[in-house]
């Protein structure tokens, strides 16, 4: 189609309307519940609002470009032989020493003393001094599709179009890969996730397993209506969880402004139609209301305590009890404590320096986060989140802790976009601070990130451990990581279906992404 076309495509209208909304949401700062919703001029909030696109865009279409060459693709029955390696399987047993890992068209199909498999024509991936565990999982991500350069493009620049500022979808599923990520839950999606997610299985080009929600938000609504449902009263929530089934959607993500009564309508039809309901809890609900009315995934531990202003919203007696609550309920939490670090970086309770963005290859992401930019500075002036990420590290690790004395399922996740591949903002700093800041073995830690993300996801059966018959979603590392978490940084080779991204050529499709985001037009940062 022509750029033009495109253009009309994308937005859903042949005007700017969408991209000046997205903008102007941006400049005051997304302000997370800033308190309730009120009617505009024009009178009330509608009870329900769609529109989102129905149709993907090109990227989501296209084959494999600019990672063309970096993956090796075994044929099909080909073996391939990971040798002479210590697996760390994520099972009963801690370690098996010395083995052979062989996998066929994708999967596991044996794992046998070192030395003792003889396979003629099959790939090599020599092992010896390695450890081979299963890929990581990020259990809250945003990939960084089309839909994020439109909502952004207007800050750059007048003249910036989203397609400046779009990478190629196989590099953005590169940046998971490269770091050793096999599995993500994509937290607020679009019909763009739902077609990359089918060309990744179609094998159009490689990228992590994914799970996908679709954001509902009341009015005024976070983020653009591009990404967003929008409900305001009990039969928009419900018009709103039925308009994600009737996509295909995997759960429903309950967001910031949805009123009371909204959020009940969401809470009812995801009750009787048997879809999950994990998102943020609304302000107008607390935790343990959201809990009882069948919330049963919790987006971010800090949505225990930085939306209840009251006295005693990080109390230890009061963490205890929304411990117990979630206990009861069976729910399971996204930890994100990188966010929650983000989150004080935003307000001001930390510096650029300390935070640390240099890390990040995506120029628009430092360009956004910069401290005079509209967005922090929209933070910055609003009171109520000013007061509400106080130490938002400090609480997040201790009601952390009190989930984990209930026995409450964590997971790790960043709700930070993923350019920075390994290393500060990635899962890799987030599971570090499981064993660091928390408390956590790293043995516990690394079955978070691989069989507890699988299990909750509904896909032990073929994944999140390393057995025969499962999956072959592989990292293989130079170090031990249940000595040293930070060794999940130390990435060899990839596994992922059926494909292997070994060490050379994730340098090259390193330097491939970062050519790819310096020739985007953002002032440096």
């Amino acid at each position: 189609m022509s750029h033009s076309q495109r253009n009309m495509h994308d937005t859903g209208c042949p005007c700017t309307m969408h991209r000046l909304m997205a903008a102007g949401m941006l400049v005051a700062g997304m302000r997370m519940g800033t308190g309730p919703a009120s009617p505009d001029a024009d009178g009330p909030f509608p009870s329900f609002s769609d529109e989102m696109a129905r149709e993907p865009t090109d990227y989501a279409m296209a084959e494999a470009r600019a990672t063309a060459g970096l993956f090796e693709v075994a044929d099909a029955g080909q073996l391939v032989v990971i040798t002479n390696v210590t697996v760390l399987p994520m099972t009963a047993t801690e370690r098996l020493e010395s083995r052979d890992v062989v996998l066929r068209d994708g999967r596991i199909a044996g794992i046998e003393a070192a030395g003792s498999v003889r396979a003629d024509g099959a790939i090599h991936v020599d092992g010896t001094g390695k450890y081979l565990m299963p890929g990581l999982t990020d259990i809250h991500q945003h990939p960084t599709l089309h839909v994020f350069a439109q909502m952004y493009a207007p800050l750059v620049g007048p003249d910036i179009s989203a397609h400046d500022l779009t990478l190629p979808y196989d590099l953005v599923n590169f940046q998971y890969l490269a770091g050793g990520v096999t599995r993500i839950q994509v937290m607020a999606g679009t019909i763009e996730e739902m077609a990359m997610r089918d060309a990744i299985r179609a094998g159009r080009y490689h990228g992590p397993h994914m799970r996908i929600g679709m954001l509902i938000d009341g009015s005024p609504m976070v983020w653009s209506p591009l990404m967003t449902l929008i409900a305001n009263d009990r039969e928009g929530g419900r018009k709103a969880v039925e308009s994600i089934v009737e996509r295909g959607f995997d759960f429903v993500k309950t967001y910031t402004q949805l009123n009371a009564e909204a959020y009940a309508g969401v809470a009812e039809a995801a009750r009787a139609i048997g879809i999950e309901s994990c998102g943020h809890v609304p302000r107008a609900v607390l935790p343990e209301d959201a809990l009882a009315q069948g919330q049963t995934g919790i987006a971010h531990v800090m949505e225990y305590f930085w939306n209840n202003r009251a006295e005693d919203r990080v109390s230890d007696a009061r963490f205890a009890m929304l411990a117990k609550t979630t206990a009861e309920h069976g729910a399971i939490v996204q930890t994100t404590l990188t966010a929650s670090r983000a989150l004080e970086y935003d307000c001001g309770y930390m510096s650029a320096a300390e935070f640390d963005l240099s890390v990040a290859k995506d120029h628009l992401l430092r360009y956004i986060m910069r401290e005079e930019s509209p967005f922090i500075q929209g933070w910055r002036a609003d009171p109520v989140i000013m007061a509400g990420s106080v130490d938002a590290i400090a609480h997040s690790v201790r009601m952390t802790q009190a989930l984990l004395a209930e026995g409450v399922t964590i997971l790790p996740g960043t709700d930070i976009f993923p350019s920075a591949i390994t290393g500060k903002h990635t899962v890799h700093d987030e599971i570090e601070m499981f064993v660091n800041r928390v408390g956590m073995s790293p043995l516990d830690t690394l079955k978070a990130a691989t069989i507890k993300c699988a299990e909750y996801q509904g896909d032990s059966a073929n994944a999140g451990t390393v057995e025969i018959g499962k999956r072959a979603d592989l990292v293989l590392l130079d170090v031990d990581p249940t000595a040293d978490i930070t060794a999940t940084n130390a990435i060899d080779t990839v596994f992922i279906n059926g494909a292997i991204l070994r060490k050379a050529a994730r340098a090259e499709g390193i330097k491939r992404l970062e050519a790819a985001y310096d020739a985007m037009p953002v002032p440096r940062v």
